[in-house]
């Protein structure tokens, strides 16, 4: 029998680093309900904006529940998606304490509530608590790691490879299996995909098709599925 999807994926860290804990699942009752007294609740719908690049960074959300997009826009005016976050997931930095300007912008993709909590009010709270500084703490080591490898897969020589290895980190991340393949279980556009892997959305489209016909995919509108992940591992080999 071949190995488990997720255990060929965590051989490769380069594909994917081991996402945090999610917040509300991590502590006690207590230690959220003393965050959740800092904080203020903010509807969104969605394409509204949590924040914007350049605006003073004067607060730090997590999410309650939805999908937030952490995209950034070049002087160029091309903007690039840098991530997707979700229930838990801690957006804003990397200034979390406050200070200085945002230099990416954030909007939900779905209807969504995040916490916004003060840079100072977070700073006593993860003073007060080594639990939560060492949560803050994972969750700045995982998004500079993510980044990171967006950066590397951009690097890739081709868009096939580019997508492959993103949609093995999504599958990581957000996958859920269903019918023995790993669905993505957050919908993404295929203009999304382009800005995540830096190339058009008429050659993603392209490379998206060719992984269909190839076996590998499956999609149905929006929601992507991997049908055989241990092979798309192995085409990054021939990179």
């Amino acid at each position: 029998m071949s190995e488990p999807w997720n255990e060929v994926a965590t051989k490769d860290r380069a594909t994917v680093p081991p996402q945090p804990s999610g917040f509300f699942s991590l502590f006690d009752v207590a230690t959220n309900d003393a965050f959740l007294r800092c904080c203020r609740r903010i509807p969104l719908n969605p394409g509204q904006s949590l924040f914007l690049q350049g605006i003073e960074h004067t607060h730090t959300y997590v999410i309650k529940s939805g999908l937030i997009r952490t995209y950034y826009v070049s002087e160029a005016g091309r903007e690039v998606t840098l991530g997707y976050w979700s229930s838990g997931d801690l957006v804003g930095g990397p200034n979390l304490f406050g200070g200085g300007s945002h230099i990416w912008s954030a909007a939900a993709n779905r209807r969504s509530e995040v916490l916004a909590i003060s840079g100072p009010d977070l700073r006593k709270f993860a003073e007060a608590d080594t639990k939560v500084m060492r949560w803050i703490i994972n969750v700045l080591e995982f998004k500079l790691r993510w980044l990171s490898i967006l950066f590397q897969i951009h690097g890739t020589e081709d868009v096939q490879h580019r997508l492959a290895k993103l949609l093995l980190m999504l599958g990581d991340l957000y996958g859920e299996e269903i019918d023995g393949e790993i669905v993505i279980k957050h919908r993404i556009s295929q203009t999304d995909l382009a800005t995540l892997v830096g190339a058009s959305r008429q050659w993603t489209n392209k490379a998206l098709a060719q992984l269909r016909d190839e076996g590998f995919i499956d999609m149905q509108g929006r929601r992507i599925s991997l049908r055989d992940p241990q092979s798309l591992h192995a085409i990054l080999s021939t990179a």
